[in-house]
């Protein structure tokens, strides 16, 4: 049985939908931004990942981070793809 898509799940993906934009905007101003934060992201995860007492939801919540910036950078590959950069 699937899920049903409420309101709080339309108000979840709009608010990726604009987080992704705006660091998207922000790495071509500021190009590597996103590459700097998954970086310090997945440095963040390693350290916690030695802590005896991890609560059970850190990993989730890193994991998700390093997936959103890791779709976050995607662009620049898809921008090198159209103009043959890569």
């Amino acid at each position: 049985m699937s899920k049903d898509f409420t309101k709080t799940d339309a108000k979840a993906y709009a608010c990726s939908y604009i987080l992704l934009s705006l660091l998207q905007r922000m790495d071509q101003k500021e190009p590597g931004l996103i590459d700097d934060l998954l970086l310090g992201a997945k440095g963040d995860f390693e350290a916690f990942k030695r802590q005896a007492d991890l609560p059970s939801s850190v990993p989730q919540i890193f994991e998700e981070t390093i997936a959103f910036l890791e779709r976050a950078g995607a662009y620049t590959l898809n921008a090198q793809r159209q103009t043959g950069d890569e």
